[in-house]
């Protein structure tokens, strides 16, 4: 009894994969806006009413995607080494899915959290993208750290888990931010036509390092060297 269940949920996963196949190519093609439920079934085969089993609507899969891709991101950042710093870990994490994005079909994912119309409509359907990814992110953080017992046990509920969970908060924001900013640097390059705009991988590394360079600013001149904390 096993055996034609087990080939159903593979129909159903391949059915589905056909349809976020379709609509990434589709939604590359022509744009968003554009792009029909009846046009991304269609490519991938199948009626409007299936399309409806598995999304809500493009906004829905667009959705899904999303969501698809944070558990991604999330799941790299734990697996890096332990020995990388938590910046560290998360730049190489989202440098590793942009480089494998980039041989799919379709817009990468880092495509979603740009301002471009898809983002805006995701903001309908999905409440608040990226909080989730920055909440993600700080996650993914606070697990490798809890993990690695490189600050001993953090019992729930106390001070110093307190500690470490706005710490996490902070990195996580601060990668959202510079992600953002490569994304909207990469698209201010191409709509000037820049000979060599550079990948998003590239403006990636550029704007951790920036991010790197002005964390080391030394303390006495930092705003309580002055009182001013």
């Amino acid at each position: 009894m096993t055996v034609p269940v087990g080939r159903r949920e593979a129909n159903k996963q391949a059915t589905r994969a056909a349809l976020t196949a379709a609509a990434k190519r589709l939604f590359a093609e022509r744009g968003f806006e554009q792009t029909t439920v009846r046009d991304i079934a269609s490519a991938a085969a199948v009626t409007e009413r299936t399309f409806y089993r598995y999304f809500d609507g493009k906004e829905g899969l667009l959705a899904d995607e999303y969501l698809t891709w944070l558990g991604r991101l999330h799941d790299a950042i734990v697996a890096r080494p332990a020995a990388e710093a938590p910046l560290v870990a998360v730049q190489r994490a989202m440098t590793a899915i942009a480089r494998q994005a980039a041989t799919e079909p379709g817009p990468a994912p880092l495509w979603l959290v740009s301002e471009q119309p898809p983002m805006r409509t995701l903001r309908r359907f999905e409440p608040r993208p990226l909080l989730r990814l920055e909440a993600s992110i700080s996650t993914a953080i606070l697990t490798r750290i809890r993990a690695s017992g490189a600050r001993g046990e953090v019992a729930a509920g106390s001070e110093l888990a307190a500690d470490e969970e706005f710490r996490t908060r902070v990195l996580g924001r601060t990668a959202v931010a510079a992600l953002r900013s490569a994304l909207i640097r990469s698209r201010e390059l191409r709509a000037a036509g820049a000979v060599r705009p550079g990948t998003v991988e590239q403006l990636l590394d550029e704007a951790f390092a920036i991010i790197r360079d002005e964390a080391s600013v030394p303390r006495d001149q930092s705003p309580d060297a002055d009182g001013c904390s």
